[in-house]
């Protein structure tokens, strides 16, 4: 299965919010022109999965992007 990467911080956000199914079969491939200096765009997304009672599990990087998988809230 090929990967493709978000576009948008929106459309990162939306993937999260509209996802059904749990946490562990959700994966969010984030490109590295969304993973800036500060943190700002990872934080936003975090706070989204956060409200859905997720945490993040890790990240696996690939070619211009990292592929970040989530579990249930311990």
């Amino acid at each position: 299965m090929k990967v493709k990467p978000i576009e948008s911080l929106e459309e990162g956000m939306d993937h999260v919010a509209n996802f059904v199914g749990k946490p562990e079969e959700f994966e969010l491939a984030i490109p590295e022109s969304l993973l800036d200096p500060l943190g700002i765009n990872m934080s936003l997304i975090t706070d989204r999965v956060l409200g859905r009672g997720w945490q993040p599990d890790g990240f696996t990087q690939g070619n211009g992007f990292r592929l970040y998988r989530y579990k249930e809230l311990s």
